[in-house]
């Protein structure tokens, strides 16, 4: 029997015309009664056919409420919405796996042509503003994580995962920027998007046992293509990304599964969230009783002024490190103290995980020392008034390794990463090595010329500014600022892995230059 599917009148469906039925036996050779059953089939059964229908009413009204939720009415007398023309099927393509359908829909712009700029935001409406952009990243967790929960293939989830760590950076440097006039959701949106649906599509052609079938992946990719579409007609058709529409996009793909609210942001680690990405694999528990006894053999040039000789032999480099913060007088054994607490670390993290390839074993100690020298000139603590506090960035990067709470959020302890200094190191070396070979391997950066030095290069560059930077140490498009920093990384990369100290003058006035034994 062979179907041939077109658009039905209303639009909101799809029907299937029959064209045409052929009998036969298993054999594929006409019986004794093929003719007249042929004719019994073509009376009777070819009509029935006509009711196979693909009700799509429920999704493309959906489709309306988002529309409708995101442009609000029009700005003429009579009140009329400014959806003129409802979604509806235009056309439609077969392909080898299914039906592509075009959908489109009609908006009227705004009939006042000379609008008055929008005043400058209050204290309050901003706060609000900021309060969407932790909309943004809270509908973004939950919808990837519903992505990646419908898939086994971990490449798959690895970016996905990258697309949500991606805007998480981008969100927490949205908000450094104090200018009530300053408008990030909107590209942060769109970018995200423009990554994510790709992705979605690669879902659809796959089996999804975490997405019931029933258009909702379909409807969901609709949804942002007409966020999309509607953004390119320009601000004069009233278009705004706001919280209730966010909300209702999310709903065309969890349904009545989607929070009433994706804020207030949680913080806490959560152990489905790290096992879904991989991250539970890794031991976090670093300081054994035996390495704490190796750590301690090796703290005889430290002064004794830094704690009593009586426990010198089994303090650890992190006991030694709490509250202490790096002045002139106290600076050479502070930076002897944290380069054995960055190799021990190092070391252990070797020891407790086997997921780092023998060609990058030996370079991750000098990568996670240079990490830790650009990123805080070795520093979890800095001098507050004579408070040692956390140092902490403007985008709210903390401690050593300087790992942003925003970011990491359901993957590390917050409380934690400010409050120990070894946590906050072993955290930074899981996402190094997460980067190294989730991403930096998997794609191929030591095939490009340079071979596994691009590797280094390619895991700091994600470290700093997010798996989408991965490749910028070698791209000519490259912003000068950027380029600066990989250069410097790499500066005290090749400096430490010749077993030598970093510039020291590159963080601190001093007056001579140390020298490793």
């Amino acid at each position: 029997m062979k179907l041939t599917p077109q658009v039905m009148a209303s639009g909101l469906g799809i029907e299937f015309v029959p064209a045409a039925i052929e009998l036969s036996r298993p054999d594929s050779t006409p019986g004794l009664l093929s003719k007249p059953v042929q004719l019994i089939a073509d009376a009777l059964v070819l009509p029935r056919m006509k009711r196979v229908q693909i009700d799509l009413a429920g999704p493309l009204n959906s489709l309306d409420g988002l529309i409708e939720q995101m442009i609000g009415p029009g700005n003429d007398q009579g009140g009329e919405l400014s959806l003129i023309q409802r979604t509806h099927i235009t056309r439609l393509q077969i392909e080898e796996t299914g039906l592509r359908a075009w959908l489109a829909f009609q908006v009227r712009a705004s009939e006042t042509t000379d609008q008055a700029p929008e005043p400058t935001l209050d204290k309050s409406e901003f706060a609000q503003w900021q309060t969407l952009e932790d909309e943004l990243d809270g509908f973004l967790t939950t919808i990837i994580s519903a992505l990646a929960y419908s898939t086994e293939s971990r490449a798959l989830r690895l970016e996905l995962l990258a697309v949500l760590l991606d805007a998480r950076h981008a969100i927490a440097e949205a908000l450094t920027v104090d200018d009530p006039e300053y408008d990030p959701v909107r590209e942060l949106f769109l970018t995200t998007w423009d990554r994510l649906r790709p992705l979605m599509s690669e879902l659809e052609g796959m089996e999804t046992p975490g997405l019931e079938v029933d258009f909702k992946l379909a409807a969901f990719i609709a949804g942002g293509d007409a966020l999309r579409a509607l953004d390119a007609l320009g601000p004069e058709y009233g278009f705004e990304i706001n919280r209730d529409g966010l909300r209702r996009l999310a709903r065309l793909l969890l349904a009545e599964a989607a929070p009433p609210s994706f804020t207030p942001l949680p913080l806490e680690v959560d152990p489905e969230f790290r096992d879904l990405f991989g991250f539970n694999a890794k031991d976090e528990t670093v300081f054994t009783p035996e390495l704490t006894e190796q750590i301690s053999s090796g703290f005889g040039r430290v002064g004794s002024w830094l704690f009593p000789a009586a426990h010198a032999e089994s303090i650890s480099p992190a006991e030694a490190l709490k509250g202490l913060v790096p002045r002139q007088d106290n600076l050479n054994d502070y930076l002897e103290l944290v380069d054995s607490l960055l190799q021990e670390q190092s070391s252990a993290w070797l020891t407790n995980n086997d997921g780092v390839p023998d060609m990058m074993a030996e370079r991750l100690d000098p990568l996670v020392r240079a990490t830790a020298w650009k990123e805080s000139c070795w520093r979890q603590l800095v001098d507050a008034g004579g408070e040692p506090k956390v140092l902490r960035s403007a985008g709210g990067a903390v401690g050593m390794m300087q790992i942003n709470g925003r970011v990491w959020r359901k993957v590390y302890d917050l409380d934690r990463l400010v409050d120990e200094v070894d946590y906050n190191v072993n955290a930074g070396i899981d996402i190094l090595t997460h980067y190294m070979v989730d991403y930096a391997i998997r794609k191929g950066e030591h095939e490009q010329p340079g071979g596994e030095d691009n590797l280094v290069k390619a895991t700091y560059a994600a470290y700093n500014g997010g798996p989408g930077q991965l490749a910028r140490y070698r791209r000519e498009d490259t912003p000068a600022q950027l380029k600066a920093i990989d250069y410097e990384f790499w500066r005290h990369y090749t400096t430490i892995k010749e077993d030598k100290w970093p510039d020291i003058s590159s963080c601190y006035a001093v007056g001579g230059v140390m020298t490793r034994d």
